[in-house]
């Protein structure tokens, strides 16, 4: 499966999204306060979340339990 990043950065709510790049389908959404709290502690990559996710959802699903240990108290 291939997946597509939607990602509103640069806005006072910036989110993330994560698309099934055949049917444009949501797979994942990050909110405001989790892609903030990602960006601010470094946690989160752009140029190594989209190495990740042409890779597929496996190598994605890796990436997202490495971080989820801090962002579970938000």
């Amino acid at each position: 499966m291939k997946i597509v990043i939607d990602a509103w950065l640069e806005r006072n709510d910036p989110q993330i999204r994560f698309l099934d790049a055949e049917t444009a389908t949501t797979i994942m959404q990050w909110g405001s306060t989790l892609t903030r709290y990602l960006l601010e502690r470094g946690e989160l990559n752009l140029d190594e979340l989209q190495q990740l996710t042409d890779a597929g959802l496996g190598a994605l699903y890796d990436y997202l339990s490495a971080i989820s240990t801090g962002w579970q108290r938000i």
